[in-house]
């Protein structure tokens, strides 16, 4: 896989005073510039000729140093990765700032656009948190698919984004008004696991499993997509002209662990079909926990709960005001 590693081309200055630096994006408001000093540090420097971020707080992060300074007239926020292995992760933060400034045309409401976005980062980052991996990644996908395929089709997506609790680690991953939807991925073995005893157990009207069947693709596969593909999709859906929720749904990939990592780019998927079970008191669960027990994780063999099966969609059978 080729690397996009944009400090890859850029060579270590001879002066331990210099840095040498690329900029990052020609159309952007700001000056943005990948960099590398004399001991091969890579950096991500904004020169800038606002004096705002000199009196706005500037976000500590975990691993990235952060620090503010000038040239000239020129005024700097340089990031400085402290922990080299962290290398993709810090790539992502510094395209996310390129991005989240793309379309602004005023220089201070850029740079605290910035600001906001390394306070963000600063939330992901704190305790090590790491990217989320491939298991995780096709968990994702699911809650993705159930957005895109039906909540956006009822919903408007500003009210999408407040069901959508798994990114905000709530016990199952979508509250509607009147019912909890769990969302499982699996493969072509019929059955999913259950990794917690409440989430089959809700205080609402409902409770429905949602399961994608996914299997794993290449690129050149027809209606094979990667994470990407299906990020892109939701914000054309929720429309590109409403960056507020646009915003919005970027935070919440970023609270359930994603970050843009070039590995993602090459995982490709196919989804074969998709079912809702009504999880009922009679559904297959484990209902008392002994003492002493701390976690539960179990399978259920989905061969077993056809009758729970719902043939209609779920959003318009419950009674749920969509309005």
């Amino acid at each position: 896989m080729k690397s996009n590693n944009p400090w890859d081309l850029i060579k270590e200055p001879v002066s331990s005073i210099d840095v040498n630096a690329k900029l990052a994006d020609k159309d952007n408001l700001l000056e943005f510039y990948w960099a590398k000093d004399s001991i091969g540090n890579l950096l991500f420097i904004l020169h800038t000729s606002s004096s705002i971020i000199i009196k706005q707080k500037i976000p500590s992060l975990i691993g990235i140093d952060v620090s503010i300074g000038s040239i000239e007239n020129t005024n700097q926020l340089i990031l400085t990765l402290s922990e080299k292995e962290d290398k993709d992760i810090f790539n992502s933060l510094c395209l996310d700032l390129l991005k989240s400034t793309k379309n602004i045309n005023d220089e201070s409401l850029a740079i605290k656009s910035i600001l906001k976005r390394l306070e963000k980062w600063q939330y992901f980052l704190k305790s090590g948190r790491k990217a989320i991996d491939k298991k995780q990644l096709k968990g994702l996908i699911g809650e993705l698919y159930l957005i895109k395929k039906y909540l956006l089709a009822e919903y408007n997506a500003k009210d999408v984004l407040e069901f959508w609790k798994a990114p905000l680690q709530s016990v199952q991953d979508f509250e509607l008004s009147n019912m909890t939807i769990e969302v499982k991925t699996k493969s072509s073995v019929n059955s999913i696991t259950i990794s917690s005893y409440e989430q089959l157990f809700t205080q609402l009207d409902y409770l429905y499993l949602f399961v994608v069947t996914l299997t794993e693709s290449t690129k050149n596969v027809t209606e094979s997509f990667n994470i990407y593909d299906m990020i892109d999709e939701i914000r054309k859906l929720i429309g590109l002209d409403n960056l507020l929720i646009i915003e919005n749904f970027n935070n919440l990939l970023m609270h359930y662990g994603f970050v843009e990592l070039v590995e993602y780019e090459d995982l490709y998927f196919t989804i074969i079909f998709d079912e809702f079970y009504e999880v009922t008191d009679e559904f297959p669960k484990i209902i008392d926990i002994p003492d002493g027990i701390e976690k539960l994780n179990y399978k259920i063999n989905l061969d077993t709960c056809r009758k729970f099966l719902v043939e209609k969609n779920i959003l318009n059978i419950t009674g749920d005001d969509n309005e």
